[in-house]
């Protein structure tokens, strides 16, 4: 009796349930960013009745789609909201004759501030934040015409931009690069470097990635997303640049779109130089002998870049096709004249002798690479969609040579050295991802996919030494060096994401078995690697109102040593600087933790971020004595670092022509030292960037920018602190179809770099000073559908060379 009863309850209870979602009815939709076309992730969508009362409360997924469930008739009206953007409302009437209401796009506007002349101009927020990334809208910043994504990244809290050029992100280069969601043919600086200004829409940072990408890269992933057409016709871009240390730059992106068809295409011929005043002393004791050498000059480094890439995007019904071709010619040349004044201290005789060399050296990289792209994305029609990838590239002809010479004061040669490093490398990657959206607003979703990467290099190594007694290089077979080096990656994940009431989460479980192998003419360099590994990630949303959210986020993650980091023969920089890799080098591992909060009202906002990471093995170059007067430079694992803090960015309008942008960082780093046998280096690390923006008319723009970036600690120093002013002016022309602009970087020539570098029987203390004030006149065109980039000259920290010696 009790059981049927109790099934008599349990099937009233599912009848009362359909009954109830017979009288609901159901509303669905997608919103879309105005002006890109692109589907907009983590929107906040609120239903409200007639007499404004909240009734239902959601968020867009990242195919901008929401959905809503409402009972009872009458009028009712939607929100749509983001941080960033213009609030939406859409009003529309439920009666018993519909349950199911489909609307139309919502498009939402960025937030816009009336200029003089009554002319309405988009004036983004500089950074927003969604569930697990930032984006940084490039579109916002006038100072990157002619720049590239460094440049933007530079306004960006915690980012650094060394002497070199090479970004770091919280005290960590360990990031990967991403355009368009699809990993790029280079890794770190060196990927950002060829990604002109121009053509980028906004750069993505994501800090905890979720268990859905690769978990190489310890300071997460920067996806950059280019430009695109959102109307039939032909739309494009045209941008030029030229400097005073005769940099130069052309680049050009155009499309073509038509009904379902999409046709891109671009293309860069640039040349980057930096040039440097170059100070550094060293001194060091080895073989009974105290060697001091004080050397200076001129350092000057270019990157050259001849880059053609066209796509098409064809979507034939509920399938989008891809393909995508490119190919690269790429140089990297650094090097200068030096002049050397060496003394040497006898500790058995306390004899002091000096002499005096010149010196020419350079470092060229140069190769040919060619990519090709296939994809598919395919919706079914019960909420669930299978997307797959694929891509190849292939580095032909890649060299890089070595070159130093040694001249005495009467011009004889007394050293040098010639070293030639031939490689070919390829390069595969795909991935298959099923998605399945449920509940009954369809705001929950599954993700489970499958990864594989693989990359195979193979080189030879060859030297010549100056013999000064036959006056020619000498070739020493003993130093040949042969290598192949191959990794392979299979990794499989899931993801859950959903949305209760205001809040968001994300979980996911990613395993990745790792297959490392080194063949090696050297036998003590060879070796293999076999290694299984789980990394999992969680991420949770709070919409306190309509304009605030909180975030959280956490992941674990890898960063795979390089092959550079391991080849285990040594090459010269300049005669006195010797670099080595190291076959042994193990990962690092990092777990990173952080929270958000981001407040919008009116046309000004506030957002800060609080991390901490803890980051195993930590890879880091380090420098030893290694003969009278000669460093040599090595990777190492260090130990493990820490990094607590806090970023803070803030937007500003306090007039209709007045704009402030400011970004700061504050944070504690500390290195658990195990290469200086336990001791602890740390360091309080903060930055700050202003910058105004200020309107003199409707189509001209002054912008001045103050940097300050903080002292910084390494295993075996310190880099001081620094500081500068950059000044932009952009002029408009022919209804914002034509930019000229005109940067100054370091307007005062107070950026000054000075390095220090302790270790057992060594000290170097290295000096740089850019040259400057540096000049940038840049242009830009766009016809129909592209947006006028608003940028006008660079404003990263890359304005030294020649830290890397």
């Amino acid at each position: 009796m009790n059981r049927l009863l109790a099934l008599l309850l349990f099937m009233c209870s599912i009848f009362a349930t359909l009954v109830a979602q017979n009288t609901q009815t159901t509303i669905t939709g997608r919103v879309i960013e105005e002006g890109s076309g692109t589907a907009m992730e983590a929107v906040t969508v609120s239903l409200y009745n007639a007499d404004s009362t909240q009734v239902i409360h959601a968020s867009s997924n990242g195919d901008g789609i929401f959905s809503l469930r409402a009972s009872g008739t009458g009028n009712y009206s939607l929100t749509a909201s983001s941080l960033g953007y213009n609030t939406l409302i859409h009003v529309f009437t439920i009666d018993d004759n519909k349950r199911n209401i489909i609307l139309p796009d919502l498009w939402l506007q960025a937030s816009n501030v009336i200029l003089p002349a009554v002319e309405i101009v988009s004036r983004k927020q500089p950074l927003i934040y969604k569930l697990d990334r930032k984006v940084i809208e490039a579109s916002g910043v006038i100072s990157t015409m002619g720049g590239t994504a460094v440049d933007i990244l530079s306004q960006t809290p915690s980012v650094k931009v060394d002497a070199e050029g090479e970004v770091s992100f919280r005290g960590s280069s360990g990031f990967k690069v991403h355009v368009n969601g699809k990993p790029a043919s280079l890794s770190g600086g060196a990927a950002l470097e060829q990604i002109p200004a121009g053509q980028i829409e906004n750069i993505e940072i994501i800090t905890t990635p979720s268990a859905r990408y690769e978990a190489d890269g310890i300071a997460g992933i920067i996806n950059i997303v280019t430009r695109k057409q959102t109307i039939d016709g032909w739309s494009g871009t045209l941008n030029a640049m030229a400097s005073s240390v005769m940099s130069r730059n052309i680049d050009f992106l155009t499309s073509y779109r038509k009904n379902n068809i999409n046709w891109q295409t671009s293309g860069e011929v640039s040349r980057r130089y930096m040039v440097s005043d170059f100070e550094q002393v060293k001194t060091i004791d080895i073989s009974d002998t105290l060697t001091t050498t004080n050397i200076t000059g001129e350092r000057k480094s270019y990157v050259d870049i001849y880059r053609l890439r066209s796509g098409i995007e064809w979507q034939p019904a509920k399938t989008l096709w891809s393909a995508a071709g490119e190919a690269r010619y790429r140089v990297r040349h650094r090097g200068g004249a030096l002049l050397y004044n060496d003394q040497y201290l006898s500790h058995t005789t306390n004899q002091l002798l000096s002499a005096q060399y010149s010196g020419k050296d350079f470092v060229n990289l140069h190769d040919m690479m060619y990519r090709g792209d296939i994809g598919f994305d395919h919706r079914f029609a019960d909420d669930h969609r299978l997307t797959g990838s694929f891509f190849a590239f292939y580095e032909a002809n890649a060299m890089e040579f070595f070159y130093t010479d040694l001249f005495d004061p009467s011009g004889r040669q007394a050293q040098g050295h010639r070293a030639w490093e031939y490689e070919y490398r390829l390069t595969a990657q795909g991935n298959l991802d099923w998605t399945k959206s449920f509940g009954s607003r369809r705001s929950g979703k599954i993700e489970a996919g499958y990864y594989f990467f693989s990359y195979t290099e193979d080189g030879d190594y060859n030297i010549d030494m100056f013999d000064p007694n036959s006056q020619r290089f000498v070739r020493h077979d003993e130093l040949y060096n042969q290598y192949v080096f191959r990794r392979d990656i299979h990794a499989l994940y899931s993801t859950l994401s959903n949305s209760v009431g205001k809040f968001d989460y994300q979980i996911g479980l990613r395993g990745e078995l790792i297959h490392r192998r080194l063949d090696n003419n050297k036998e003590w360099a060879r070796h293999v690697q076999d290694k299984f590994d789980l990394f999992p990630s969680a991420h949770i949303a709070y919409s306190l109102t309509d304009k605030s959210r909180l975030n959280a986020g956490y992941s674990r993650r890898i960063t795979q040593p390089q092959l550079f980091y391991m080849e285990p023969y040594v090459v010269y920089v300049d005669f006195y600087t010797a670099q080595c890799g190291n076959p042994k080098i193990r990962p690092e591992y990092t777990n990173s933790l952080e929270m958000s909060y981001s407040r919008e009202f009116g046309n000004n906002s506030v957002s800060a971020t609080v991390f901490h990471r803890i980051r195993a093995d930590k890879i880091e170059r380090v420098r030893v004595p290694y003969h009278t007067g000669v460093t040599l430079d090595s990777m190492a694992n260090v130990g493990n670092d820490y990094s607590t803090g806090v970023e803070l960015t803030a937007s500003f309008v306090p007039t209709k022509w007045w704009g402030i942008d400011m970004n700061g960082s504050l944070y504690r780093y500390m290195i658990r030292n195990e290469y200086k046998n336990g001791s602890d280096e740390t360091s309080e690390n903060w930055q700050l960037a202003i910058n105004n923006n200020i309107d003199i008319t409707a189509n001209t723009r002054l912008r001045f920018e103050a940097y300050y970036v903080g002292p910084s600690v390494s295993t075996q120093g310190r880099v001081q602190s620094f500081y500068y002013f950059n000044l932009a002016l952009r002029q408009q022309f022919f209804e914002r179809r034509l930019s000229l602009g005109l940067n100054i970087r370091n307007v005062f020539s107070t950026a000054k770099y000075v390095s220090t570098q302790v270790g057992a029987n060594l000290y170097s203390q290295t000096t740089i000073l850019p040259r400057s004030p540096l000049c940038t006149l840049s242009l830009t065109y766009t016809f129909n559908n592209f947006k006028t980039q608003k940028a006008a000259e660079k404003t990263s920290h890359d304005l030294f060379e020649g830290t890397n010696r």
